[in-house]
């Protein structure tokens, strides 16, 4: 049956994803540091890196692990200077909120932690057994590192985000460093 919907297609360029992803982030990072004074040799540069990244081994699959993270990451970022600007801050006042110079490192950590995960996350091992009563082989998927399928379930990363939200919660209503209208 035909759907209108059918993204199993897109599996196939998800190497090409990859490629431009590295390449863009790369580029960007270049151009808004200027590092070599010139957009040629920064298009270049980025492209020898993604060249290196993408095509030597795993790399397209540690990107394709990062980026639903990664997604989600920017997402509650957006979210949060969405909703200090919907309260009448500036950018400048919410990321002095989170710590100023120190704001970076509310992204720099998790991203991090994200690169870790993905890149212990391997393919699940099949391990091939004969079935007994009928004589088949049966092929039984056998998660490669169960320290990743107990940091992924669902009731342990929300009661990391909870614990999360009473962190900031706490730090806020103390007068810490980044309270909001502090007295």
């Amino acid at each position: 049956m035909a759907t209108l919907l059918d993204l199993g297609l897109l599996k196939g360029f998800g190497d090409i994803f990859a490629w431009l992803l590295v390449f863009v982030i790369i580029y960007g990072a270049l151009q808004v540091t200027n590092l070599l004074k010139n957009k040629g040799l920064h298009a270049l540069l980025a492209f020898a890196i993604t060249a290196v990244v993408v095509i030597t081994g795993g790399g397209a699959n540690l990107v394709t692990a990062m980026v639903p993270w990664v997604v989600v990451m920017a997402a509650l970022v957006l979210f949060l200077l969405m909703l200090g600007q919907f309260v009448g801050l500036t950018p400048k006042q919410i990321v002095g909120n989170f710590g100023g110079q120190g704001a970076t490192w509310y992204l720099i950590i998790p991203l991090f932690v994200i690169l870790l995960v993905a890149w212990t996350q391997g393919p699940s091992e099949a391990a091939t057994t004969v079935d007994e009563t009928t004589g088949e082989v049966v092929t039984v998927e056998q998660p490669q590192r169960p320290f990743i399928t107990i940091l992924t379930n669902p009731q342990v990363l929300g009661l990391i985000l909870i614990l999360s939200i009473a962190a900031v919660t706490m730090t806020l209503m103390t007068g810490g460093r980044g309270a909001v209208g502090g007295h």
